[in-house]
């Protein structure tokens, strides 16, 4: 059969986009060159509204919204792909990036109060995080993540 043409090719894209679900927006969430590696579905069984970028670590019946003192020992680590919301007694099967470089500033960390510090929470689940294969760097540094 012979190479289809480039309209056919875009056709068939915008197909598959129909059909699967909608291209977020950029929101600068994953960065570097390696960008997301890995991702998988994962199921949230705990009620409440995460939205994409939320740090979620294995709990006993699903994922739930990870604890800064829960990251050195949970035996999986994500960040949430996309906006979720979960009713009492609902669970939710949604995506989630268990590797890549991400821009710790657009990375959501249930823990954070108001009034903590951002870049020393970074700083504390750095290495964690980079155990599990997830990289957190600053969105306008061009070097090598952090």
């Amino acid at each position: 059969m012979p190479d289809p043409t480039p309209v056919e090719k875009t056709q068939v894209s915008m197909q598959l986009i129909k059909t699967e679900g909608t291209v977020p927006p950029p929101d600068d969430l994953i960065s570097g060159n390696r960008g997301a590696v890995y991702r998988d579905i994962v199921k949230i069984s705990v009620a409440g509204e995460f939205k994409r970028g939320t740090l979620l670590m294995a709990g006993a019946d699903g994922y739930v919204a990870s604890t800064q003192a829960g990251l050195a020992t949970a035996s999986g680590i994500c960040i949430l792909c996309d906006d979720v919301e979960i009713g009492e007694n609902e669970y939710a099967e949604t995506a989630a990036y268990f590797e890549g470089e991400f821009n710790d500033e657009r990375v959501i960390f249930p823990f954070e109060g108001e009034d903590d510090d951002h870049d020393a929470i970074v700083e504390t689940v750095r290495e964690p995080l980079r155990k599990a294969k997830i990289f957190l760097r600053h969105i306008h540094d061009k070097g090598a993540a952090r």
